[in-house]
């Protein structure tokens, strides 16, 4: 026959059990949601690193379609084929120090990025680098670098150049 005293040794060490398995079950649901917050958190990451890559090449596909830059003869525009007399006068209406008006209006196209034109072959104009915008962000941790070779025309000397459109993407890691 069992005891008073047996019964009670013995839901005692079922109440134990209990315990150590509730124990078990709550740090094993801790670790799974620690687990799952480390990969959400680096997914939502990796998708935002894309996102803004993908900003900077839609950014580095509009700058050579640009109205503003392309040439034209007998009314037809040229693929790749950039102004050398709208680079210049690009580069000037936007960097106006008078009108930020035009900077602001290309904020809008360029974002956090700087555009640079850059004549590669024959080296004769001087100052091979244009620098048309620049959003000037300093706190940026990284950026991407994208080129596109393009011919550059020089409609009053009638020569062409060749060069490269540079797009620097700035963004926050």
């Amino acid at each position: 026959m069992m005891t008073q005293n047996s019964y009670k040794k013995r839901g005692q060490v079922q109440l134990g059990e209990t315990t150590a398995v509730i124990a078990i079950v709550i740090i094993l649901l801790v670790i799974g949601i620690v687990f799952w917050n480390k990969v959400s958190n680096s997914n939502v990451s990796d998708i935002r690193t894309q996102s803004q890559e993908l900003s900077v090449i839609e950014i580095a596909n509009m700058v050579p379609e640009l109205t503003e830059l392309k040439c034209y003869e007998s009314g037809v525009n040229k693929v790749k084929c950039l102004d050398w007399y709208k680079i210049l006068a690009m580069n000037k209406s936007i960097n106006d120090k008078n009108n930020k008006d035009v900077f602001l209006f290309y904020n809008d196209y360029f974002k956090n990025s700087k555009i640079t034109i850059s004549v590669v072959y024959p080296d004769v104009l001087g100052n091979n680098n244009i620098t048309i915008y620049d959003a000037r962000l300093n706190n940026s941790t990284k950026t991407l670098l994208i080129s596109i070779p393009v011919n550059i025309r020089d409609y009053v000397n009638k020569e062409t150049f060749y060069g490269t459109i540079i797009v620097e993407g700035y963004y926050n890691e």
